[in-house]
């Protein structure tokens, strides 16, 4: 019989996405990977069909993780990703907060599935 490790992951509150540290480390992991932006949808959507785990929201109930399209709908030539992705002046930070939670929740999970050693950082 083999053992099968199940991997579980928890989903982003919105109290963590909006504290600065965590959204300025999100921001930083979605800049550091070379995808254009109109390819994002596709690679978070084939991430998210690929794993094989479960995700659970903050207060243990499973998580149905959306339709990537319906998340981000009327926006499917990604738009808000060059807005978000807009650095300040000094190119460390972002030139302004996104407040659209579902979509920091959907990159904020593509880390935790397929770069987990970036994710755990997030939080610190």
């Amino acid at each position: 019989m083999e053992d099968q490790n199940i991997i579980i992951i928890t989903l982003a509150t919105t109290e963590e996405l909006k504290k600065t540290s965590y959204y300025n480390r999100l921001w930083m992991a979605v800049r550091s990977i070379s995808i254009s932006r109109r390819s994002w949808l596709d690679e978070i959507s084939d991430t998210f069909r690929d794993f094989d785990g479960i995700v659970l929201q903050p207060n243990g109930n499973v998580y149905d993780i959306p339709l990537v399209d319906d998340v981000f709908a009327n926006d499917f030539d990604m738009r808000w990703l060059s807005y978000y992705l807009r650095p300040d002046e000094t190119g460390k930070t972002p030139r302004s907060r996104s407040y659209k939670i579902k979509r920091l929740q959907l990159f904020d999970l593509y880390f935790k599935i397929k770069y987990p050693k970036i994710a755990r950082h997030f939080g610190r």
